[in-house]
């Protein structure tokens, strides 16, 4: 299944205010009948049925094959679509009830192969009807593992909190799980999560073979998303390592010492992944 969530937004920044209250809806709510008509179906999801009728003509006219929709109402994934036995079904967000044609034209070429052209036409329509998403449930803080065999995360966050940020950086960190084994070309060492505010640093550097300035390194990186949240650029593309964050993770002492440690062990760490 191919989707397309909120790469515009960091956490739920657009869709709420600092606390987290809704924000008001747009005024051209008041005026545009197709989005009044998505705002009454949310709260009459019985007509569902029928508008979900009305976008898949309006898609199977313009993909020239049969497509089915399901309106959704998700606080995430706006738009999602696969094939099933030679149909092509859409799950919408119910948003696209107030889609023009050039919105729609746009959802039905992210399923061909410009979908990076096409996916900037929705994010705008995304963002122009934000008010209309729901805000995410509160999700229930999972249990961390900050101490590992060899390098305890807790620590080193601490350590470089003090050192770098001014003790700002307000996340909770922890390793994450071992994935699937198989042979890879490639491991991510850790990520952000900014809704959650949460760092996982991947289990496989959590090796005596790999040194302490190494993870330092990258919980500093992950650390700096938060610091540098990822930005919209001049055509409206998600950045999240901009010149900005580059820069600034450069800054790091020993920045070159560990990338080259990196470079020169990349196989151990392919190998402790698996």
């Amino acid at each position: 299944m191919s989707q397309l969530p909120l790469p515009f937004l960091t956490g739920r920044a657009s869709a709420t205010d600092g606390r987290g209250a809704r924000s008001a809806l747009p005024e051209e709510a008041r005026t545009s009948p197709r989005l009044a008509e998505a705002l009454r179906l949310k709260a009459a999801p019985e007509d569902r049925a029928r508008m979900a009728s009305e976008l898949s003509l309006r898609l199977s006219r313009l993909l020239h094959e049969p497509a089915a929709v399901e309106l959704t109402d998700n606080a995430w994934t706006m738009v999602s679509y696969r094939r099933v036995a030679g149909l092509l079904r859409f799950r919408l967000h119910l948003m696209f009830c107030a889609a023009d044609e050039l919105v729609l034209r746009a959802v039905a070429g992210f399923t061909g192969r410009a979908r990076r052209q096409h996916g900037r036409t929705i994010d705008a329509f995304i963002r122009e009807h934000r008010a209309l998403i729901k805000a995410a449930p509160q999700r229930a803080q999972q249990s961390l593992a900050t101490r590992g065999r060899v390098h305890d995360l807790a620590d080193i966050f601490a350590s470089l909190n003090g050192q770098h940020f001014e003790g700002q950086v307000a996340a909770r960190i922890g390793w994450g799980r071992r994935g699937p084994g198989g042979r890879r070309r490639s491991i991510k060492m850790g990520v952000y999560f900014h809704e959650q505010k949460l760092i996982r640093i991947h289990p496989a550097l959590d090796d005596e073979r790999v040194p302490r300035h190494f993870v330092e390194l990258v919980v500093f990186h992950e650390m700096l998303h938060q610091v540098i949240p990822p930005r919209l650029d001049e055509v409206g593309r998600r950045c999240v390592h901009g010149r900005e964050f580059r820069a600034a993770e450069r800054k790091f002492p020993g920045y070159e010492r560990a990338r080259a440690w990196e470079k020169a062990h990349l196989h151990l760490l392919l190998h402790k992944r698996q």
